[in-house]
């Protein structure tokens, strides 16, 4: 009878704590984005950083992750920097995407008694969604005649750097995150 009930209650969705926990994150990190100067022109995507903690804590399911990737992408959306921010709607469900996929792989990488996954998870979303985001970008400026553009290699390393900047930025939030909201390691 239990394992019904509890079968019944995981069947219905994220909880009213698991969504909060997704709103606080996304929003914090809209602020953080907005806030945050650029370092040498780049700026960390806090964005991305908070919806893959979001995804790693609370392990959402499909349906879920995607509707957690398009908030993440309006509030990408409104808090850019960038030529073309509705590309986010395609590049930010990739990077939840590639986020999903890497926590269902089991896998550890810890030292003594810390893990290192969120970062890994997280280097991984970040790279995932920039590459996405630069290819659709290049897809959209063929249409205009532009000789050997430089941007692109720019582009890449602003993509790169980012990710390094949301891998340190993740892995020094997680345990912080994880202790405020009781959630376990479910690796």
């Amino acid at each position: 009878m239990e394992n019904a009930i509890k079968r019944e209650v995981v069947s219905k969705g994220l909880s009213a704590t698991d969504v909060v926990l997704v709103a606080v994150l996304l929003a914090a990190g809209a602020v953080l984005r907005l806030f945050t100067p650029p370092i040498f022109g780049i700026t960390p995507n806090f964005v991305i950083v908070m919806y893959c903690m979001a995804i790693y804590l609370i392990r959402p399911k499909f349906v879920e992750l995607i509707f957690i990737s398009l908030v993440a992408a309006a509030v990408c959306h409104f808090t850019t920097k960038s030529m073309i921010p509705y590309i986010n709607f395609i590049s930010e469900p990739v990077g939840a995407l590639a986020v999903f996929a890497m926590i269902k792989v089991p896998f550890k990488i810890n030292i003594k008694n810390i893990s290192f996954k969120p970062a890994f998870v997280t280097f991984f979303g970040t790279v995932a969604s920039g590459l996405v985001y630069i290819s659709v970008l290049k897809f959209l400026i063929l249409f205009v005649k532009t000789p050997k553009n430089p941007a692109f290699a720019l582009l890449l390393t602003t993509v790169f750097v980012t990710a390094i900047a949301n891998t340190v930025i993740a892995q020094l939030i997680y345990y912080p995150i994880k202790a405020a909201t009781g959630k376990k390691d479910l690796e």
